[in-house]
């Protein structure tokens, strides 16, 4: 097969999409694929000879973010020159709408995916006057695809009510030989960062920013470190909220920025515990990761991570609406008690490793065949 993957945000940047669409395309490839990854350009080198780069602009309020520049020719002319078969639009924003238009005047098959609670974050952002145009607008684009992937359940069910049709589960999976326990850098993280043998640390790993909920978070962490001294939490991540989380937290936290790959897989293995307070997760890559780590989550049991997070079993999920002591109180539980905390890490290791990328991406390449195979039409009808 030979598949374009359309998004605007991609490789190097760090969130779960992005790591996401390069399982993804190296699951393609390995089973003799050919692939094309067209995504903003980043001012780097792309990956590989795949990736169309289109020319973008930093957005200055939330420096880590592109936006690609329209009109979009050069990207036509790429797709044209690839000749693909298939393609999946993972964003819905001005590129993915652009392409989405083109794909159904050439009639190419297109399927896309859901990744993103736009209309939470659009509270966040201060725009939840435009809450139901954004919804008619997803809608629309949704359902004029061919199948839908969507990452949870829980989101699935959501759309469904809205009016998304053609709605398919594609959930996540995580490389448990890279996330694991016993990472030959763990004990040196420690000591560079000035963790001491017995101190329990606590880490999240995420974006710093508004809509992951890291108020609250900080709120909830505040309150562990002044009730039990030897914990420690290490916050993984950049984002526009750092710079006041660091204020509010003063030496109680301590702060890494981004970190990838094996650096990224011994600090997690560094930490003994994982709090993630998110709610406006469709699914919660970097909980899974945590838990292949070893790690028993602390989550607010909404969304991606409730489905990801059995409690009592593997973590613990609280109610969403709980206040940050609450939370704290369930980080305190495991900060506190070791053989709890072990027992908990070891069932989330286990649960992890039954959540294979091959497996997961292998299936959603299927249904790639199956669509090709059934001479589907470019888009799905309206009616």
């Amino acid at each position: 097969m030979r598949i374009t993957i359309v998004t605007e945000t991609y490789v190097p940047q760090v969130n779960g999409v992005s790591r996401t669409l390069s399982q993804l395309v190296r699951t393609l490839e390995q089973g003799g694929d050919a692939v094309q990854v067209i995504h903003p350009d980043y001012g780097k080198p792309p990956d590989a000879a795949r990736c169309h780069r289109v020319p973008s602009l930093r957005i200055p309020f939330y420096p880590d973010l592109h936006l690609p520049i329209p009109p979009y020719r050069g990207v036509r002319t790429a797709i044209d020159r690839f000749r693909p078969d298939l393609i999946h639009v993972a964003t819905e924003a001005t590129l993915g709408l652009a392409v989405h238009r083109y794909a159904a005047r050439r009639r190419i098959p297109i399927v896309s995916s859901f990744h993103t609670n736009f209309d939470q974050y659009s509270d966040h952002y201060r725009v939840g006057w435009a809450r139901g145009l954004i919804w008619r607008y997803l809608r629309w684009f949704h359902n004029r695809t061919l199948e839908t992937y969507v990452p949870s359940r829980a989101t699935m069910l959501g759309l469904q009510r809205r009016g998304f049709r053609n709605l398919v589960l594609w959930p996540r999976g995580v490389d448990a030989s890279l996330f694991r326990p016993d990472r030959p850098g763990r004990e040196a993280v420690r000591r560079s960062l000035g963790f001491e043998a017995d101190d329990v640390v606590i880490a999240y790993v995420g974006r710093v920013a508004v809509e992951k909920n890291v108020d609250y978070l900080a709120e909830a962490l505040a309150e562990v470190a002044r009730r039990f001294p030897r914990a420690r939490p290490l916050i993984i991540g950049d984002g526009p909220a750092r710079p006041g989380l660091e204020e509010r937290l003063g030496g109680l936290a301590t702060f890494v920025g981004f970190r990838s790959g094996d650096e990224l897989a011994d600090s997690y293995a560094a930490a003994d515990v994982f709090a993630f307070a998110s709610r406006t997760e469709t699914f919660g890559n970097v909980v899974l990761e945590a838990m292949a780590s070893g790690l028993p989550a602390v989550v607010l049991a909404e969304g991606g991570p409730a489905e990801i997070v059995r409690h009592g079993e593997t973590g613990l999920a609280i109610d969403p609406d709980s206040p940050p002591s609450t939370f704290a109180g369930a980080i305190l539980a495991l900060a506190e008690d070791g053989p709890l905390r072990r027992r908990l890490a070891a069932q989330a290791r286990d649960h992890a490793r039954s959540q294979s990328w091959e497996q997961i991406m292998g299936t959603l390449r299927g249904r790639y065949e199956a669509i090709l195979g059934a001479g589907s039409p470019a888009v799905a009808p309206i009616g």
